[in-house]
């Protein structure tokens, strides 16, 4: 992708971050108050660092399909084994994450086949593994002192919940953009072939994908569990759609070898701002899937085709460039 075709997606994400909430403003009654805005942070917390780790093997041209189990299963941990210490909770739910991580990347070589395969595999063991540890029921977390220390208000539109979240996009921010790994990853995604022959070390790039995913998809299901001080079998059982829509509005190729933290950050806060606003004005569930969904469309054939429509002139116009400089 080029320079001005990614000004030009940027500059798309800016007008809807920029443009649905003054839309919501004008039509609800105290939008942009400090409750309703510490809401959208508190949304944002979750889906974030979920769409975070999916995003990172989707950079990588792979897919994590078992991000919500994982997360599922982490919070069911969290609540399970962290009656005494919450961090310690939170120790195990994520060296859970980190485990499917590397036996995620693992089976790729090992059977040889996509990871939406591999993954899918995953997702209905831990599955089972998530109503295996409920028994069947919701299950409480006594500890009351860290629901609300994790959702206490910080200067008024924060929480330790959703500072967490953006703690972990920039650390993954500076991991992809400054280490040999990282950049590794994104050229396993542009043309593997080619990275391989180069002397990328994709195998290595790819395990570190998949544990980043798996760590940060625990450590959200760990934290949010703890928020809410219960944990079940279906908590989260429908982010993974969610997450995978805010990688791609915001950026992420599902080709790989395109997106940024950055973008993924603005991907999930253009879909809560959207939520969030339909939901004050009342919106049925279904209205707001369609409405995600027809967001979705619109922004990748925006991207698509704003981009060949200006592609054309922009060639031109470099080549003319060119040769008046020589």
């Amino acid at each position: 992708m080029d320079q001005s075709q990614r000004l030009l997606n940027l500059a798309i994400r800016l007008v809807l971050l920029v443009g649905m909430p003054v839309i919501f403003g004008l039509s609800v009654n105290h939008y942009f108050s400090q409750a309703n805005l510490y809401a959208i942070f508190q949304a944002f917390a979750f889906l974030g660092i979920i769409a975070l780790g999916l995003s990172v093997t989707m950079v990588a041209g792979e897919f994590d399909l078992s991000v919500a189990a994982i997360s599922t299963v982490a919070g069911l941990i969290t609540v399970k084994f962290g009656g005494d210490s919450a961090s310690l909770g939170i120790l195990y739910a994520v060296i859970f994450g980190v485990v499917v991580g590397v036996a995620n990347a693992a089976l790729l070589p090992w059977l040889g086949v996509s990871s939406l395969v591999t993954t899918v595999g995953s997702m209905m063991f831990l599955t089972g593994v998530g109503y295996w540890l409920a028994g069947g029921r919701v299950l409480s977390y006594g500890n009351l002192d860290v629901s609300d220390f994790l959702d206490q208000s910080v200067a008024g539109v924060f929480s330790p919940r959703s500072l967490i979240t953006i703690a972990c996009f920039v650390v993954v921010s500076l991991f992809l953009r400054f280490t040999t790994l990282g950049r590794d990853l994104y050229a396993s995604g542009g043309h593997r072939k080619a990275a391989i022959q180069s002397g990328a070390r994709v195998d290595k790039a790819l395990t570190v994908g998949f544990v980043i995913s798996g760590g940060l998809s625990a450590l959200g299901g760990g934290l949010l569990s703890l928020s809410l001080a219960t944990a079940s079998a279906t908590m989260g059982s429908n982010i993974l759609l969610q997450a995978a829509s805010a990688a791609i509005v915001g950026g992420v190729a599902l080709g790989g070898g395109i997106g940024s933290p950055l973008g993924v950050a603005m991907g999930v806060l253009i879909l809560t701002i959207l939520n969030n606003g339909l939901g004050l004005l009342n919106a049925t569930s279904t209205q707001i899937l369609l409405v995600n969904g027809l967001l979705l469309l619109i922004v990748v054939l925006l991207d698509g085709r704003l981009g060949a429509v200006l592609a054309s002139p922009l060639e031109r116009f470099a080549r003319r460039k060119a040769s008046a400089a020589v």
